[in-house]
């Protein structure tokens, strides 16, 4: 065989292999797009359900992605001032809470799990660590943050954080 038939059966075999890896990898791009995600298959079976209004399409569409795990009106279904989602996240940051205030319309998001504590100067977060863990409280210090410390929730639900509080000022 000359090495030009050898060059031209190796192109030949080049480009019928990248045709070939091509045609895979499109066909596996196409079964990803077609696929229901079951998070987003969960939160349409709640809305459906009536247990969860849908999350706001003025919502980031990285918080669109939370599987809702709670809804509700607070303070009251009556007296509402504000809707809340409870999210949890596969990937990231695993529960969220998501809120819209009723009356201007603004989101606002923060850990559904914990709450930071930013300490004044001068205040040890050693001497403070007795006091929420006699409630049940954990309380956590963080190195890298010096006047920071972050305190964990009773339960994960709707109104907890009112909850965390009022037990915190018993």
């Amino acid at each position: 065989m000359k090495s030009t038939d050898r060059v031209l059966v190796y192109l030949v075999g080049f480009i019928l292999g990248m045709l070939l890896v091509s045609m895979i990898l499109s066909r596996r791009a196409a079964k990803e797009e077609t696929a229901v995600d079951p998070w987003v298959a969960h939160n349409a079976g709640v809305v459906i359900a009536g247990t969860a209004d849908p999350l706001p399409s003025g919502m980031p569409a990285s918080i669109q992605r939370g599987k809702i795990m709670a809804f509700g009106f607070l303070p009251s279904a009556e007296a509402a001032a504000e809707r809340v989602w409870l999210l949890n996240f596969e990937k990231s940051y695993p529960y969220v809470r998501a809120v819209e205030d009723l009356a201007s319309g603004e989101f606002s998001y923060m850990a559904a799990d914990q709450i930071a504590i930013e300490l004044a100067e001068g205040v040890d977060v050693t001497e403070l660590k007795p006091m929420p863990n006699a409630r049940g409280l954990p309380l956590r210090m963080l190195h890298h943050h010096e006047h920071l410390a972050v305190l964990g929730v009773l339960r994960i639900q709707l109104d907890e954080l009112s909850a965390t509080r009022s037990s915190d000022q018993q």
